[in-house]
């Protein structure tokens, strides 16, 4: 299935390049997530054959403050989009479990109690 639009947020190479395959010919892929500087391995030559719009949107600016006090006060709902929790002690653990796109989305490692978010 293609869109017309796709919004990459992953910030990884390989998101970037589902992308652009997943955009119709002359379609616009907006790239939120932040890649690492450097050369990034990603198929430019079928964004330049299917007439692909790429737009860079940096993701930040002073929104963060505000998504900051929000998440302290709890006001922002994040529990939708959270697939594990671990304890600090499990970090090696979480890092596998989120390694694992098929099985997690956000892994979040608590650094107070179990099961606390901080």
């Amino acid at each position: 299935v293609e869109a017309d639009v796709v919004i990459e947020s992953s910030g990884n190479h390989h998101g970037l390049a589902s992308a652009i395959n997943g955009a119709v010919r002359g379609g616009t892929v907006v790239m939120v997530g932040l890649l690492p500087t450097g050369m990034q391995p990603v198929p430019i030559s079928l964004a330049i054959t299917r007439e692909l719009d790429l737009k860079g949107s940096f993701r930040f600016n002073d929104e963060i403050d505000q998504v900051i006090t929000a998440l302290a006060d709890r006001s922002l709902h994040i529990g939708p989009v959270i697939t594990h929790e671990y304890p600090l002690a499990d970090a090696l653990h979480a890092f596998e479990v989120a390694k694992d796109s098929t099985t997690s989305g956000k892994v979040l490692l608590s650094f107070g109690g179990a099961g606390e978010v901080q």
